[in-house]
């Protein structure tokens, strides 16, 4: 009897039917249930399992590398049968690493010989598709919020965005019990992949979180941001509100991850550790906060050649 024999054996396997597919996400989600993917997690990545799953089977493709690629292009392309027009690089981005994650599974589990996503280039991010906002429009969204018909709230709310660029569901998600107001700090308890971080924040944003919950009786465990019936905000009516806001200020492309770019480069710009900053934002990779250190230092040159002292004394001079 050979003891060495491996308790799985390894596939030779590089197609294989969307049935089976299909079979392969339920394992993989199982796995993340166990490993203690968030729920948004295991949402997100049934979803867009499911949505492959569905483009293979309209245009009578395996899943493999080819099955892969076409779905990629599709969705790049917007022609893919759920979109009607093409992703975004960032989402992208997203889904490719997503799929390369199930990939990758499904090889260490013997199921496929090899990662067909290996044969696939990562979408390019460029630093142009980043939008911030200028001082004008982020002053504009607060004059708005003053204007709604609950600005307390929505004072708090973009106070806490232009300070923090919280996710939208990491904002929905804090209670009473995790702000500080006194230390200007709030825990974040359902963070990307479920990952608990502090996040601080300045004194004006404290101030203004404090005046919109000094009228408003709330348990450790309520909720802080509500509608005006007492309901919790959700992602989907922050995403509504902060549209909506930027609507009334007149500016485009008002959305709340344009905040988080927005917060990224005024840090950096401000002297901020690159560190520090992707501390403060959750993110997993130093590389991903890298992508904003570039258009800070483009908007310190810019800064330098409008204000330069030196010019402008020679301009006065002449």
């Amino acid at each position: 009897m050979n003891k060495s024999t491996p308790a799985l054996q390894a596939s030779t396997t590089v197609e294989v039917t969307v049935r089976e597919l299909r079979s392969f996400a339920e394992g993989w989600l199982l796995h993340g249930e166990i490993a203690g993917w968030s729920a948004r997690t295991l949402s997100d990545r049934r979803w867009w399992v499911e949505r492959l799953g569905a483009h293979l089977q309209n245009t009578d493709l395996l899943f493999g590398a080819e099955g892969l690629r076409a779905f990629m292009v599709a969705l790049q392309r917007g022609i893919e049968s759920r979109s009607k027009k093409p992703l975004r690089p960032t989402s992208l981005k997203h889904v490719h690493s997503l799929l390369t994650a199930f990939c990758a599974w499904c090889q260490a589990e013997g199921l496929l010989g090899m990662n067909p996503m290996a044969r696939i280039p990562v979408p390019i991010i460029r630093d142009d598709k980043i939008r911030t906002f200028t001082d004008e429009e982020i002053r504009a969204i607060f004059d708005a919020a003053r204007r709604s018909r609950n600005p307390r709230r929505d004072l708090a709310i973009i106070s806490v965005l232009v300070d923090t660029g919280l996710r939208a569901s990491e904002l929905a998600g804090i209670r009473v019990e995790d702000l500080n107001l006194t230390a200007s700090v709030a825990v974040i308890r359902n963070g990307k992949g479920g990952k608990t971080r502090p996040v601080a924040f300045g004194r004006s944003t404290a101030e203004a979180i404090w005046r919109y919950l000094r009228d408003e009786h709330r348990e450790s465990a309520d909720p802080v941001f509500t509608t005006v019936g007492g309901h919790a905000l959700n992602r989907g009516s922050l995403l509504k509100l902060v549209y909506r806001l930027g609507a009334a200020a007149g500016v485009r492309n008002a959305h709340i991850h344009r905040f988080r770019h927005d917060c990224a480069v005024r840090l950096l710009r401000n002297g901020a550790h690159v560190f520090g900053v992707m501390s403060l934002l959750g993110h997993s990779r130093v590389q991903t906060t890298q992508a904003y250190v570039h258009l800070a230092e483009v908007d310190v040159r810019q800064l330098q050649r409008n204000a330069s002292p030196v010019d402008h004394l020679k301009k006065g001079g002449r």
